[in-house]
Parts: structure tokens; C-alpha cells; sequence
């Protein structure tokens, strides 16, 4: 008689793994972690899910809502020396308006249409800033801007993508 296979006891995990990958990446990315720090605890992460067994992946939601708690004690765990649980906490609650205890997939649509309609030069400025990390004058130098232009002018950008991604999350 041959052994049975084993059983896989969080299905819901492995089968939706990649979404859960990426929406907790880009949740430990809101409470600061930079892109290092956040793969590896995202890995940390799944280590933690597939040892436990104390969420319930037929209930929907339940494991996001797992692995999202799950992060977020590893990252205040990593961070005990570096920040205080209160900047985690905020960052918590900026998540927790805007995506629920979802991934977040909403939010990141939103903001990609927002982005879109954006003019080249301030797309190119937001590359710069937020998706190369580039210092004032750095990001600056791309598009002709001085330091204090720069500053303005990224935040009209965030104050237009906030008021952009809330009129198109209300429409849904």
C-alpha cells in the first residue's frame, strides 16, 4: 500500500500565495519597510503560516487578515531599536482606511489610473522620488526643478492622487 500524500492544511495560503505575496509586500512597504527588509519578512511571513495553525482559510478574509497581523508583528519586532510603535500604529490605521482588511488591490488600481492621467514631467518626477529614491535635487535635475520646486510641486501631486484615488474608490 503506498502512503497517502500529504494534506496541505491551509489550501486558501498556497492557492492565492502570489495575490497574498504582493498585497503584504505593499503593506510592510506603508508601514515603512524599504523593499530588503519587506521580501524578507514576507517570507517570514509564509514561514509563520505554514507552521501555525490557528486561522481559518475557508472563512473569507481570514487569511489576508492573518498574514497582514502576522507582518505586522514581525516588522515591530524588527524594528524595536530603529522606530516606536506608535509610527507603526499610524501607518497601521493609513492602511486600515484605505484598503479595510483587504490586500489593497482597490487602492493600488486607483492609484495607477491617477498616475496615468498625471502629465509626463509628473510622472517623471514621482519616478524619481518615490520609485528610484532620488534626493530633492537629484529627482530636481530630471525635470528643471530646484529643491523648493520640487517640494511644492510633489505635494500638489500627492494632494491631486489623494483626492484622485478617493473620487474613484467612492465610485465603486
Amino acid at each position: 500500500m503506498r502512503p497517502l500524500p500529504p494534506v496541505d492544511p491551509h489550501p486558501g495560503l498556497a492557492a492565492n500565495a502570489e495575490r497574498h505575496r504582493e498585497a503584504l509586500w505593499r503593506y510592510l512597504r506603508v508601514l515603512g519597510a524599504d523593499p530588503v527588509a519587506a521580501d524578507d519578512l514576507v517570507q517570514e511571513v509564509f514561514l509563520v503560516a505554514l507552521e501555525r495553525a490557528d486561522f481559518d482559510d475557508r472563512v473569507p478574509g481570514a487569511v489576508f487578515t492573518f498574514l497582514r497581523t502576522t507582518a505586522r508583528h514581525l516588522w515591530l519586532r524588527s524594528l524595536r531599536r530603529r522606530t516606536t510603535p506608535l509610527e507603526v500604529e499610524a501607518a497601521d490605521l493609513v492602511w486600515q482606511q484605505n484598503c479595510g482588511d483587504g490586500p489593497g488591490d482597490d487602492y493600488v488600481d486607483a492609484l495607477r489610473q491617477c498616475v496615468e492621467r498625471l502629465p509626463a514631467r509628473s510622472r517623471t518626477l514621482l519616478q524619481a522620488t518615490y520609485g528610484d529614491g532620488d534626493g530633492r535635487t537629484a529627482a530636481g535635475a530630471r525635470v528643471g526643478l530646484g529643491e523648493q520646486g520640487v517640494k511644492s510641486s510633489l505635494r500638489r501631486l500627492r494632494a491631486f492622487l489623494h483626492d484622485c484615488i478617493r473620487q474613484r474608490l467612492e465610485v465603486r
